[in-house]
Protein backbone atom coordinates (compact mmCIF):
# COMPACT_ATOMS: atom_id res chain seq x y z
CA UNK A 1 0.00 0.00 0.00
CA UNK A 2 1.07 3.43 -0.90
CA UNK A 3 2.33 6.24 1.88
CA UNK A 4 -0.09 8.81 0.18
CA UNK A 5 -2.95 6.48 0.17
CA UNK A 6 -2.01 5.69 3.91
CA UNK A 7 -2.16 9.60 4.58
CA UNK A 8 -5.07 10.03 2.73
CA UNK A 9 -6.79 7.50 5.08
CA UNK A 10 -5.33 8.95 8.23
CA UNK A 11 -6.53 12.63 6.98
CA UNK A 12 -10.11 10.48 6.17
CA UNK A 13 -9.85 9.24 9.97
CA UNK A 14 -9.06 12.74 11.05
CA UNK A 15 -11.84 14.65 9.75
CA UNK A 16 -14.48 11.78 10.51
CA UNK A 17 -12.85 12.35 14.26
CA UNK A 18 -13.58 16.26 13.79
CA UNK A 19 -17.01 15.33 12.36
CA UNK A 20 -17.93 12.90 14.92
CA UNK A 21 -16.46 15.41 17.88
CA UNK A 22 -19.06 18.12 16.65
CA UNK A 23 -22.20 15.63 17.37
CA UNK A 24 -21.27 13.96 20.15
CA UNK A 25 -18.78 16.13 22.14
CA UNK A 26 -14.40 16.20 21.85
CA UNK A 27 -14.53 12.74 24.45
CA UNK A 28 -16.00 9.76 25.69
CA UNK A 29 -17.50 9.48 29.15
CA UNK A 30 -15.79 6.51 29.83
CA UNK A 31 -13.65 3.59 28.66
CA UNK A 32 -16.75 1.75 28.63
CA UNK A 33 -18.10 4.41 26.08
CA UNK A 34 -15.01 4.44 23.96
CA UNK A 35 -15.66 0.50 23.66
CA UNK A 36 -18.90 0.34 23.33
CA UNK A 37 -18.62 2.94 20.67
CA UNK A 38 -15.82 1.06 19.07
CA UNK A 39 -17.55 -2.21 19.03
CA UNK A 40 -20.70 -0.83 17.06
CA UNK A 41 -18.30 0.70 14.54
CA UNK A 42 -16.61 -2.62 14.38
CA UNK A 43 -19.72 -4.50 13.88
CA UNK A 44 -21.03 -2.17 11.46
CA UNK A 45 -17.42 -2.88 9.10
CA UNK A 46 -17.85 -6.17 9.67
CA UNK A 47 -21.03 -6.18 8.18
CA UNK A 48 -20.34 -4.54 5.14
CA UNK A 49 -17.00 -6.90 4.47
CA UNK A 50 -19.06 -9.40 4.71
CA UNK A 51 -21.46 -8.04 2.28
CA UNK A 52 -18.51 -7.66 0.04
CA UNK A 53 -17.53 -10.89 0.54
CA UNK A 54 -21.46 -12.53 -0.30
CA UNK A 55 -21.28 -10.16 -3.63
CA UNK A 56 -17.63 -11.46 -4.67
CA UNK A 57 -18.41 -15.38 -4.11
CA UNK A 58 -21.60 -14.28 -6.34
CA UNK A 59 -19.36 -12.57 -9.07
CA UNK A 60 -17.02 -15.42 -9.08
CA UNK A 61 -19.46 -17.82 -9.36
CA UNK A 62 -21.13 -15.89 -12.44
CA UNK A 63 -17.25 -15.45 -13.97
CA UNK A 64 -17.17 -19.31 -13.59
CA UNK A 65 -20.08 -19.62 -15.54
CA UNK A 66 -19.37 -17.23 -18.65
CA UNK A 67 -22.46 -15.01 -16.93
CA UNK A 68 -20.50 -11.91 -14.93
CA UNK A 69 -21.92 -8.43 -15.17
CA UNK A 70 -20.53 -4.56 -15.28
CA UNK A 71 -23.68 -4.21 -12.42
CA UNK A 72 -22.06 -6.76 -10.06
CA UNK A 73 -18.82 -4.95 -10.23
CA UNK A 74 -20.74 -1.72 -9.87
CA UNK A 75 -21.86 -3.24 -6.35
CA UNK A 76 -18.38 -4.55 -5.99
CA UNK A 77 -16.72 -0.78 -5.72
CA UNK A 78 -19.84 0.35 -4.03
CA UNK A 79 -20.17 -1.93 -1.19
CA UNK A 80 -15.65 -1.76 -0.98
CA UNK A 81 -16.66 1.88 -0.43
CA UNK A 82 -18.81 1.17 2.52
CA UNK A 83 -16.53 -0.93 4.12
CA UNK A 84 -13.71 1.54 3.80
CA UNK A 85 -15.61 4.24 4.99
CA UNK A 86 -16.91 2.43 8.06
CA UNK A 87 -12.95 1.33 9.11
CA UNK A 88 -12.71 5.20 8.58
CA UNK A 89 -15.14 5.71 11.37
CA UNK A 90 -13.36 2.83 13.71
CA UNK A 91 -10.04 3.91 13.32
CA UNK A 92 -11.87 7.30 14.40
CA UNK A 93 -13.32 6.18 17.05
CA UNK A 94 -9.91 4.48 18.51
CA UNK A 95 -8.51 7.93 18.34
CA UNK A 96 -11.04 9.93 19.83
CA UNK A 97 -11.01 7.24 22.42
CA UNK A 98 -6.95 8.08 23.03
CA UNK A 99 -7.48 11.73 22.99
CA UNK A 100 -8.00 11.94 26.93
CA UNK A 101 -5.19 9.28 27.30
CA UNK A 102 -2.52 11.82 26.48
Amino acid sequence: MSEGLQDDMRSAVLAEYERACEEHGERNASDHESFAVILEEYDEATDESADFKKILKEFWNDVKGNDATAWQLDQLKDKAIMAAAEWVQVAAMCHKASVGKK
